[in-house]
């Protein structure tokens, strides 16, 4: 029987953080862009007994607080994974990233090195291309905090971004359903900060050297995202890391491949 999610929020500034059981080592599970708790939903409870999982929102994200200033960054959020280990009451923990949430955590773990016991690295954007995507992004960051009528409408016009992805369109729809907010002035808005497109994707490359941390980098066999030649750069790049390849998967892993993910996790950690 699998742990059930639980709810659990800071004061102001508000942090939220979701948690399946309370036995095991702790893990900390950081979403991507946009994204929020739920992408967790389907790794989490596979990851209990043995390790004690919990997942944040980013400021911006989900249900945590925006932030007044929108002056989204590494900083900031790097701030949320060390409030969330306060609040969490733990000393050292493992922490797995995907997507931003990856590039969050790295930087964490070079700032932070002694706190972590092992690092999970999950598909993320090692430096932005010139390429269609990159249109798209510009396009959408320059754009106004959207507003919608109802939930429903929502819900439909939901897509990934990336696209590809192996789950049912009912599914994604069922991800649309867990996204939104109220907006301020009536209607509905999707549950991040708009402003938090802002966001600049510096290469990753400095970074990764300065990890002293065991890491494992998980790559989307099928990512256009994390492509071959940047995730054998990232592993060579990053002292003594490990890799792997979950070959089904595009980009949102945690989503595409969830018990493959938590295999690959739990494999590499240590037994308690």
């Amino acid at each position: 029987m699998t742990a059930p999610r639980s709810e659990w929020t800071s004061p102001a500034p508000r942090l939220h953080l979701a948690r399946w059981g309370s036995s095991g080592a702790p893990i900390l599970l950081a979403h991507g862009m946009a994204g929020s708790t739920h992408w967790w939903d389907d790794v989490a409870p596979l990851l209990t007994p043995g390790l004690s999982p919990a997942a944040l929102d980013f400021h911006g994200h989900g249900r945590s607080d925006w932030l007044p200033d929108g002056l989204y960054g590494s900083n900031a959020w790097t701030q949320d994974i060390e409030d969330a280990r306060r609040l969490l009451g733990v000393e050292r923990f493992v922490l797995c990233g995907h997507s931003l949430g990856a590039r969050v955590s790295m930087e964490y773990a070079a700032r932070f090195p002694q706190r972590l016991s092992a690092l999970i690295l999950v598909d993320f954007l090692a430096e932005r291309s010139r390429g269609t995507g990159e249109r798209e992004f510009e396009r959408a960051r320059g754009m106004p905090q959207p507003v919608y009528p109802d939930v429903e409408t929502m819900a439909k016009r939901f897509r990934l971004q990336p696209r590809a992805t192996l789950l049912a369109p009912d599914r994604v729809e069922a991800i649309g359903r867990q996204s939104v907010r109220p907006a301020a002035g009536g209607g509905w808005t999707w549950n991040f900060d708009w402003k938090a497109l802002r966001y600049v994707y510096e290469p990753v490359w400095p970074t990764l050297p300065k990890i002293r941390t065991p890491t494992l980098i998980v790559r989307g066999g099928r990512s256009t995202v994390f492509d071959r030649s940047a995730y054998e750069r990232a592993l060579a790049l990053t002292p003594g890391a490990r890799g792997v390849e979950l070959a089904p998967a595009h980009h949102h892993v945690p989503l595409d491949t969830p018990r493959e993910l938590a295999e690959a996790i739990l494999s590499f950690l240590p037994p308690n």
